[in-house]
């Protein structure tokens, strides 16, 4: 059974005195140092001060990024920089944003969902996870007793059988936030304090799963930290520990956008006919026309690119000496997305990568930009471009119920959701 609460948020409050666009950040783990610079600039309440902070010269085990957040969000909540809901709520959420000149609106509802090891089957994971990351994440929660962020959960809901609640609440309540960001997304998020909401919410989701979408080692992290609370805590008061902050999103949602990640193969000693000759015993491979431009490019993998719904798995490659090549199995030789394919069988198989060489990312590098892929082959940044196909949602659905944890990058869903609408606080 999947339980889902209504927590206390915590909020930005009216008097933080930034514009509220000035407060949010992307998800910590899509920030790069520039942007996380560019953030402390922005104003000295943003949460990248909370949920992703710098390294300073000197940092030890007594006074680290860690430390500095859990001291930052003491101080805020006891000057009401942030401050908690009287009532437990619900939160209804918004995301407008166009993409490719088109007008997309995602919907989610923010909350708190009961933390159960994946082998209950309650949550569904999808992808790999990766130790370092897990320890960062430990050490936040564990320093600062909060989630900051949420993790992006996804729920099958055919018949939109919430849809007309969540309208009437939207229709009868102001939106507690409303603001655009720097790229022109448009948010809105409103808090549902009625108890029959809650409930209705909470019966609702109590014979479905939850997969995950983003946000699979704060999960881990969460349960690992709920682990550490009880070894050490009574149980009545370990339980306020038991659940994590989750956005969740209808899987049937219009505004719910996949996309490609693109792999890098950065060093290697195989020549282009070496790696050839190898891919032509395990795929038919075509040469084509370099792509001259981003249109080209695109357009060539828009027409190649079948994807597995027709049982074809297809990939492109592009070469250091700048020659592209379409790679195509017919008879799909393991029920997988085309990324545990090229993983398996060519970064595996041909590169002889071991999965410590790609959780390391020593040797191979991620992008979502198709022409930033052929680019930095261009740049000798490296060596060969392998595209990938569009997931299929469905498909990925499918797999993480059989239990297959599908390599790193495999999805990338857009829009990012914002961290800083709403903090779920752990401990009192």
């Amino acid at each position: 059974m999947t339980t889902i609460i209504p927590i206390k948020g915590v909020r930005y409050s009216q008097e933080v005195g930034c514009n509220f666009k000035d407060l949010v950040t992307p998800p910590y783990d899509v920030i790069s140092p520039q942007q996380q610079e560019m953030y402390y600039q922005k104003c000295p309440h943003n949460i990248i001060r909370l949920e992703y902070g710098k390294i300073l010269p000197g940092d030890d085990e007594n006074v680290n990024r860690y430390t500095r957040a859990a001291d930052t969000f003491r101080d805020w909540l006891n000057n009401k920089i942030l401050v908690q809901e009287q009532e437990e709520a619900i939160y209804l959420y918004e995301q407008h944003f166009i993409y490719d000149n088109l007008y997309y609106m995602r919907q989610a509802i923010f909350c708190g969902v009961e933390l159960t090891p994946f082998s209950e089957g309650n949550i569904i994971p999808h992808e790999e996870t990766l130790d370092k990351p897990k320890e960062d994440r430990l050490k936040l929660l564990q320093h600062c007793e909060a989630n900051f962020s949420p993790i992006f959960g996804l729920f099958k809901d055919p018949n939109r059988i919430l849809e007309s609640q969540k309208s009437y609440y939207k229709k009868k309540l102001d939106p507690v936030v409303t603001f655009k960001d720097d790229d022109g997304q448009l948010h809105k998020l409103w808090a549902v304090t009625d108890k029959k909401f809650s409930e209705l919410v909470h019966k609702f989701f109590r014979h479905r799963r939850i997969y995950i979408a983003d946000g699979h080692h704060r999960y881990e992290t969460s349960l690992q930290f709920y682990e550490e609370k009880k070894a050490t805590m009574d149980v009545e008061n370990a339980k306020r520990y038991g659940h994590t902050l989750m956005s969740l999103v209808n899987i049937y949602d219009e505004g719910l956008l996949t996309f490609p990640t693109h792999r890098l193969i950065k060093k290697s000693k195989l020549t282009t006919d070496g790696l050839l000759k190898e891919l032509n015993k395990v795929f038919s491979v075509s040469e084509m026309p370099e792509p001259q431009n981003r249109e080209q490019l695109t357009n060539l993998l828009d027409r190649f690119l079948t994807g597995s719904q027709d049982n074809v798995f297809s990939f492109g490659l592009y070469t250091k000496d700048k020659r592209f090549f379409i790679l195509s199995e017919e008879d799909r030789p393991f029920p997988w997305l085309d990324t545990v394919v090229l993983q398996e069988m060519v970064f595996t198989g041909i590169f002889g990568l071991g999965s410590a060489d790609i959780r390391n990312k020593s040797d191979i590098s991620y992008t979502r930009d198709e022409w930033e892929a052929k680019e930095s082959v261009d740049r000798e940044d490296a060596l060969y471009a392998f595209f990938v196909n569009k997931p299929l949602l469905e498909e990925i659905v499918d797999l993480s119920e059989k239990g297959m944890r599908l390599p790193q990058k495999s999805t990338f869903f857009f829009p990012k959701f914002i961290t800083g609408m709403v903090i779920n606080k752990l401990a009192e």
